[in-house]
């Protein structure tokens, strides 16, 4: 595996100087950003987009807290363990079903507007996994509310640096100094004291995902070469109602509408599956249907009968299906698509990683708290939970440091120049390769073909110079293959067709270390 995968020489790159730099502009990366700031740092934000558009600030179906009268911490914590198929990290969860309570009740401070009913309670919906109703919610654009929230709260208090995205993470005896940034002409050195990693996830490596544009993963492989140890990669979770139009990106159709009455159906009008099950279980019963060549739809109609107005609670889906001809009196074509990455940068849950002075947060990181499958609408409470604690690890670790001199040079790999044709067409035929052999239903021999194929595809692109993103993608899919290989039995998202059934002895996580070195560890 390649150091770094550009030409640099920090001695004749333009150098920004702060003290903290936060890449990813999404809910973890902006509520870690409002707690620097009330310690008094001013962090320097990139991202390769605007900010507002990010994977959180696309969650549809809202953030999980134990708020309601009959509920407790207690009861989420055994729903977030039971979903998590006995891998979940016990102390993190309890930090997040305790300490995140405190966060949604600082949200609801905050005048995030979750809907309420006409005396002014919280409603409250139930999701896939969960014993009660305690999905706070705003209609269903939660994350587009809570994230603008947090982005009215810092976007005169920070500095924004836009357009730009992370090329080459520095680093010196294991400790961070500093990063390269690229806008695709020109790269700036950013010296800092830390760096948080706050980039999303990595399910855009399929084909079918349902991710916000942009958001790719390649960081999580920039993170690994700089020495970051990856865990749990093998664990994806495929949403289980995309909206399925042929030649259409895979739309999102929350799984809140399942929970307020919408029931799953084949092209018989037949239910096949409970709707409330846990997400991988959903998705898998789907997913055989369409091996057998049958379809899926999801039935809104249920949701009339109780007298709820698809248009009203759920208008993000209601013109989402509007624009493809549907009615909420349609049957909606459905399939499942990659949604969530539950693996990513191991992190304690004050945001740490292996490598001194980077953190990571939010669903670039692994805290363990999802276990084998997420428990749906915890995400956005662990964004917001997690970010909390790292701005308070970040502000101690900046204490102790300084910021570092650069002097690292680099010539790249290869010569040869990919061109923008070549590029897509190396970047389909990953995605393609990760849905047939490394998606919903995995095997030996599906495994050992992606492999070979991902081994041959780094060796092809090593030889151009301007091939660093794909590079970082290929590092990760074969972080994933290796994971999934090496984890011989079915657990959670990660289903192997060769072995069906969960094994005592795989009660593990998959960890990876330089060079791609894959140990099965207990937390």
């Amino acid at each position: 595996m390649e150091r770094y995968l550009t030409e640099f020489d920090t001695k004749k790159l333009p150098v920004i100087t702060t003290d903290t730099v936060i890449a990813g502009a999404g809910i973890a990366g902006l509520s870690t950003a409002v707690q620097l700031i009330n310690f008094g740092i001013k962090p320097l934000i990139i991202s390769k987009k605007t900010p507002t558009i990010s994977n959180s600030f696309l969650a549809q179906g809202g953030i999980a807290a134990a708020i309601g009268k009959e509920d407790d911490p207690q009861l989420h914590y055994r729903d977030t363990i039971k979903a998590g198929r006995g891998l979940c990290i016990g102390k993190n969860v309890r930090i997040l079903v305790e300490e995140g309570l405190e966060r949604v009740v600082d949200l609801i401070n905050y005048k995030v507007p979750f809907d309420r009913d006409e005396e002014g309670n919280i409603l409250l919906t139930k999701e896939g996994g969960h014993s009660k109703r305690r999905v706070l919610h705003v209609k269903d654009k939660t994350g587009s509310a809570v994230g603008t929230v947090f982005y009215n709260l810092i976007k005169d208090r920070v500095d924004f640096l836009l357009n730009y995205y992370l090329e080459e993470i520095l680093t010196v005896d294991n400790r961070y100094v500093g990063i390269i940034v690229s806008n695709g002409t020109e790269k700036l050195l950013i010296r800092s004291k830390s760096l948080i990693i706050a980039t999303g996830g990595y399910s855009p490596i399929y084909l079918r995902n349902t991710s916000a544009y942009k958001i790719s993963g390649d960081t999580i492989g920039a993170a690994y070469r700089a020495g970051c140890v990856l865990k749990d990669l093998e664990f994806v979770q495929f949403h289980p109602t995309a909206l399925f139009i042929e030649n259409q990106p895979a739309y999102l159709i929350t799984e809140a509408v399942r929970g307020e009455g919408a029931i799953l159906v084949d092209q018989n009008g037949e239910r096949f599956v409970n709707e409330m099950k846990p997400r991988d279980e959903v998705a898998r019963a789907i997913f055989k249907k369409y091996a057998k060549g049958e379809k899926v739809f999801l039935d809104l109609r249920p949701l009339k009968e109780k007298g709820i107005s698809v248009k009203k609670r759920f208008p993000t889906v209601y013109n989402l299906i509007k624009s493809f001809g549907f009615s909420e009196n349609d049957l909606i074509p459905v399939s499942p698509a990659a949604h969530y990455s539950i693996g990513g940068i191991e992190a304690t849950a004050n945001g740490k990683t292996s490598v001194e002075g980077i953190f990571a947060v939010g669903e670039s990181s692994c805290t363990g708290i999802h276990g084998a499958n997420r428990l749906a609408s915890n995400s956005l409470l662990e964004c917001i939970t997690f970010g909390y604690k790292t701005a308070y690890s970040v502000y101690i670790y900046n204490m102790y440091s300084k910021i570092s001199s650069v002097n690292i040079s680099s010539k790249g790999t290869g010569n040869k120049i990919i061109s923008r044709e070549e590029r897509r067409g190396y970047l389909i035929r990953l995605k393609k390769l990760m849905w047939e052999y490394v998606g919903l239903e995995r095997s030996e021999k599906g495994l050992e073909k992606a492999l070979s194929e991902i081994e041959k595809m780094e060796k092809e692109l090593l030889a151009y110079k301007n091939s660093r993103y794909l590079v970082d993608l290929v590092y990760l899919s074969k972080g994933i293959i290796l994971s999934a290989k090496t984890r011989k039995e079915s657990r959670g998202t990660h289903y192997r067709s060769d072995f069906p059934e969960e094994k005592k002895d795989y009660k593990k996580h998959t960890k990876i270390y330089n060079d791609f070195k894959i140990k099965l560890e207990v937390n």
